[in-house]
This record gives C-alpha cells, structure tokens and sequence, in this order.
C-alpha cells in the first residue's frame, strides 16, 4: 500500500500544469494533460516506474539492460556480425512495441548505435532500425561522462579530461592572486586536481603509463 500523502504529492505534481506558448505578440496557454515535469523531484522515480516493464523484458529475453537517468543502454554479445545485428534489431524491435503498447516515443536522433570490435570489416553486418529510421554507427559514444571507441582505448577519453581540466583552471584563476582570493588548502586542492583524472587509472597499461605523465604536464601548468 501507497501512503495516500504520497499519492497526492504525486497527483499534485502531474495535475494542473500549464504550457504557455509565445510567438511575436500572441500567446496561447494550454494545459499539459501527459508527461512529467523536466528536471522535476518525482520525473526520475516515475521514469524509472515506467521504464522498469521494459527492463525486466529485455533481460528475461537474454537482452542485457541497464538504464541510468533517463537514458536506456542496450547490449548484446556474439561472435558472428549477422547474428549479433540480428538480435540487436530484436532488441529494438521490443522497445518499439512497448512504446505503442504506452503510447511513448522515442527520439531516433537521440539514439546512439555503438560497436565494440576490433575487426576492420564486419561482413553481414545491418544496422538497426527505429521507427523506420536506420542508426548510423558512431565513431565514440560517451556514457556516464567516459568517452570510448570501438576498441575501448581509453586516450580520447584522458584528452576530453584534460581539457576539461585546462577550462577548470583558468576559470579557477581568476578567482585568485599574489595576495587575495582562494585559501592555501583549496589552491593545494586545485594544484593535484585528481577528482578530475582518476577514474582514468581504471583503464589497461598504457593508461596506467599515461596518465601520470599528463597530471604532472596539468600540474606544471597550474605552478
């Protein structure tokens, strides 16, 4: 049983919302009678009330799912090109039929195709289809802030950190000088910058051997 405080806070957020619409001198105000709010306290938790159905459809079936946020990752593993495309257009087939059993959509454009080998050429190989529009497979794909490749060479994804922490910094920099601004500690902080970087030690040896020649080159920079 659902506590009835909780029903309503969830009826008060999805009730009695207005859209208001505004193009030159005119305006048009219409009441918004689906979806929930976006950036809202409760969207994520009802998303995820949705969107468990589908989940727990794909695994059952053998489709490894994991959703995080809003977001959606499908994955199947195989040996032969036409099998593995095969059940990915299974998979995608699914989540077409879920959404017309939901009355859902989802965005083509916003849908990333991803493929993680190190063959040059995969013969037999389709590319999915969704709602009648093919995905086009990318060149990297960025999930949970890291950014891979198809052979998950993590050096692309120590550059995106590196010129993040390049931007970080000279923001820093005007926040401080010679005799005013930012504390010791906080500057000794910003100095080893490791919040920014170390997750990038999870990756092989080269990593491993690159990485600390990079934080050395951003600490240099940063004296």
């Amino acid at each position: 049983m659902v506590d009835y405080t909780i029903i309503r806070c969830t009826e008060a957020t999805l009730e009695g919302r207005l859209a208001t619409a505004t193009l030159g001198g005119s305006s048009r105000i219409v009441e918004v009678s689906r979806g929930s709010p976006k950036e809202g306290v409760l969207s994520p938790l009802l998303r995820c009330l949705v969107v468990n159905k589908l989940t727990t459809r794909h695994n059952e079936c053998g489709v490894y799912t994991q959703g995080c946020a809003n977001d959606i990752c499908l994955l199947e593993v195989g040996k032969l090109p036409n099998t593995v495309s095969g059940l990915i257009q299974w998979a995608v087939h699914t989540v077409e039929m879920w959404c017309d059993e939901l009355e859902l959509s989802v965005n083509p454009d916003k849908t990333v195709f991803f493929v993680f080998t190190r063959r040059r050429k995969l013969p037999g190989f389709c590319e999915p289809h969704l709602f009648g529009m093919t995905l086009h497979r990318s060149v990297l794909v960025k999930n949970l802030g890291e950014v891979l490749n198809s052979r998950l060479a993590w050096r692309k994804h120590v550059d995106v950190k590196v010129r993040k922490a390049h931007t970080l910094l000279w923001v820093c920099r005007r926040a401080y000088g010679v005799r005013w601004g930012l504390r010791l500690r906080v500057a000794h902080w910003l100095y080893f910058c490791h919040p920014l970087l170390l997750h990038s030690w999870y990756g092989g040896v080269a990593v491993r051997r690159l990485v600390p020649k990079i934080l050395s080159r951003i600490q240099r920079f940063v004296c």
